[in-house]
């Protein structure tokens, strides 16, 4: 299994990301794309709809899978940067609407660097943490650590 994250140029700028601790934890099996609306990643887009998931709410027009627990799955993509942010990729990246969505339901976040756009959002770090915990992923203990360690230095 492989995480992409899908980066917004401004979250690199931010000491409150938390796409850096994903990749740091998961080392070369993440890796960190930044954005861009007129050039799509070459990667990404070689990647095959029916063995990758877009971690992202339901659109009308997108396909919807239960859980991410299949064996199929080798890649995962997140949105990483705002809510506000994630949409704007979202919507301005019509090559992720091929991919099946993948909505983490039922989890409030403990993030408290910024102030959640969102009253059910979780963080990137978040998002992993929940997508290593369902894929029973042996560096998860390594990403939780870091994100609490994170969460909570001032």
């Amino acid at each position: 299994m492989k995480i992409w994250l899908i980066t917004h140029s401004e979250e690199i700028k931010k000491t409150t990301g938390t796409g850096k601790l994903v990749k740091e934890a998961l080392n070369d099996e993440c890796e960190r794309i930044i954005w861009s609306r007129t050039e799509p990643n070459k990667e990404i887009l070689q990647l095959a709809p029916n063995n990758t998931v877009l971690v992202y709410p339901y659109q009308e027009g997108g396909l919807e899978i239960q859980g991410v627990s299949s064996s199929v799955i080798e890649n995962i993509l997140i949105l990483d940067g705002t809510w506000q942010q994630a949409r704007k990729m979202y919507n301005q990246s019509p090559y992720l609407k091929q991919f099946c969505h993948y909505e983490i339901q039922g989890l409030r976040s403990v993030y408290a660097k910024r102030r959640n756009q969102k009253e059910t959002g979780l963080c990137t770090a978040e998002v992993a943490i929940q997508i290593l915990k369902e894929k029973r992923h042996l560096k998860l203990t390594a990403l939780q650590k870091k994100f609490s360690v994170f969460n909570q230095s001032p």
